[in-house]
């Protein structure tokens, strides 16, 4: 069945509600919801909102995982132009007491809890404090809290002339989405994603998606499984919105569990998985991988670092036969540009992603913003119609993200070739420098693991005296495994210049990731710097 191009992410839920009426669309613990009883529910929802008092441009706050009150919600927001902000169920008080007064919610829709997290209580707490005051509060479970997010559902509105009039009054580039990002390097940033960055986000990858299964012989329906959090663009956008826009079948999991993305997969016949790097080097270092039948799998997607060829190799062994990689970021589009089926897994590996969508630019320049020939490395800028035009309420960031002539200062280093590709080679922010030498933590990453017995390893600068900062490793090894400082050092002086060489490597049982599941370099960092002697002695 054709996907049409529409302008809202909740024009799709509707088109297929009367469409595909009995399509399975969202599926979540053995409960179904079809086209069309997503379609009345979100109409449903978003009449409750405008009870509540809730205008296009307001924001609606959720604290949920990926399951269906998130997608409900996010669609029912669109449908009457307001914008959602996902924040994680991981937030602590500190973290809502910081993020929520920044975006001045008319609603908070929430669960009550995630694991040893207790948001209910965070949310009780925080209700009386500046900055909180007139937030209606919609509690997905029972709580003595706030107001009950089922029995919205159930009540009668008489607001349709209302819900068809928002629906009316909306313009392709007012705002849909609010992402924090950046929080792993400085103060977290609100990029607000407008209806095109979404809409037209979710419209192209399905294309490219899509035309790739096809071409694979897949006629029936396409079936993914959604399992990152919606407060990450990869969560929101692209795995559920273009589920919603492609009319996948999606299988909804609350968190990215490894044995539960295998099962779904097996028993219901997933053709296509995406993910960030650690979620496949994870699946691949898995001893039980080979116990779940994967052979519905036609192709792997990838983003949000560089990935190793072992990494590469081992998922087209061992997950699918295909295996695509794509860059982009919060702020410049989610993903800007796409491998093909057919590049040389090697270059995927040296950092190639691939050309730019539809629409997108790119271009690399210096330090001082001239812009560079191909195969000269500099920063990659992006400008197009999936890049926002502004952060939320954050002029200052505004002016430090974006150049003159409207594009989006990426923050990563790479270079194009002559023919318009991309490969890149690093985070600017990233940068290690040791005395005059500069270097990149993926340079040194990316040799160690290889060795058979590392799974994961995360370098940073750490500073030092003499040579303003040295390089520190962290190393996890594989399950069963053993490995010593000592050789993972000499795998580096056998393969990396001599400043590039660790100076001192920590084994450690586990690193800790972002909530997107990316090495969190800045934390270590933090954690070192908090507990070295900066003394003479450290420099070596």
């Amino acid at each position: 069945m054709a996907v049409p191009e529409l302008t809202f992410l909740w024009n799709y839920v509707d088109h297929w509600g009367r469409v595909d009426p009995e399509f399975p669309a969202v599926n979540f613990q053995g409960k179904t919801y079809s086209s069309a009883e997503l379609s009345a529910i979100t109409d449903q929802l978003a009449r409750a909102l405008l009870d509540l008092g809730v205008r296009k441009g307001d924001r609606v706050v959720t604290i949920l995982p990926s399951n269906p009150e998130y997608v409900f919600t996010f669609i029912a927001a669109n449908k009457i132009g307001a914008i959602t902000v996902p924040m994680d169920v991981r937030y602590r008080i500190t973290d809502l007491r910081r993020f929520i007064p920044q975006v001045s919610p008319k609603v908070v829709v929430s669960m009550n809890a995630a694991g040893d997290n207790d948001i209910l209580a965070s949310l009780k707490e925080l209700s009386g404090e500046p900055g909180f005051a007139g937030i209606t509060y919609l509690m997905t479970e029972p709580a003595d809290f706030g107001d009950s997010f089922g029995e919205l559902l159930e009540k009668s509105y008489p607001l349709e002339e209302e819900l068809e009039a928002a629906k009316k009054d909306q313009q392709p580039h007012e705002g849909a989405l609010i992402i924090f990002t950046g929080g792993t390097t400085g103060i977290p940033k609100a990029a607000l994603l407008s209806h095109v960055n979404v809409t037209l986000m979710c419209y192209l990858e399905e294309d490219f998606l899509s035309g790739i299964l096809r071409g694979r012989g897949v006629t029936g329906t396409i079936k993914t499984v959604a399992a990152l959090p919606p407060s990450h663009v990869g969560g929101t956008v692209e795995l559920i919105g273009t589920a919603l826009v492609g009319r996948y079948e999606m299988h909804l999991l609350e968190r990215w569990s490894p044995l539960e993305v295998l099962q779904t997969i097996q028993d219901q016949k997933v053709q296509f998985i995406g993910g960030v790097p650690v979620t496949y080097a994870i699946l691949v270092s898995m001893k039980e991988l080979d116990q779940f039948d994967l052979s519905s799998v036609e192709l792997s997607f990838l983003s949000g670092d560089k990935v190793p060829l072992e990494l590469l190799e081992g998922i087209r062994a061992r997950i699918s036969p295909l295996v695509v990689v794509g860059y982009g970021s919060t702020e410049a589009g989610s993903e800007v540009t796409f491998t093909d089926i057919g590049d040389d897994l090697k270059e995927l590996a040296k950092g190639y992603v691939g050309k730019p969508l539809p629409g997108m630019e790119l271009k690399i320049v210096d330090d001082l913003g001239n812009a560079l020939p191909a195969g000269e490395e500099g920063e990659v800028l992006i400008k197009g119609p999936l890049t926002i035009n502004n952060y939320y309420r954050m002029p200052e960031e505004d002016r430090a993200g974006f150049s003159a002539d409207g594009y989006c200062l990426s923050g990563d280093l790479g270079y194009l070739t002559a023919d318009g590709g991309l490969y890149i080679k690093g985070r600017k922010k990233q940068i290690i420098r040791v005395g005059s030498y500069t270097v990149l933590p993926a340079e040194i990453e990316e040799v160690v693991v290889r060795h058979p017995a590392v799974s994961l390893a995360a370098a940073i600068g750490v500073p030092d005296k003499i040579y303003g900062e040295v390089v520190w490793l962290f190393v996890v090894p594989k399950e069963g495994c053993t490995v010593g400082e000592e050789e993972i050092i000499a795998l580096c002086k056998e393969q990396l210049a001599g400043y590039k060489v660790p100076k001192k490597v920590n084994l450690r049982q586990e690193i800790p990731l972002t909530r997107i599941g990316k090495a969190d370099r800045e934390l270590l960092r933090k954690e070192v710097v908090a507990k070295i002697d900066q003394a003479p002695s450290n420099s070596q």
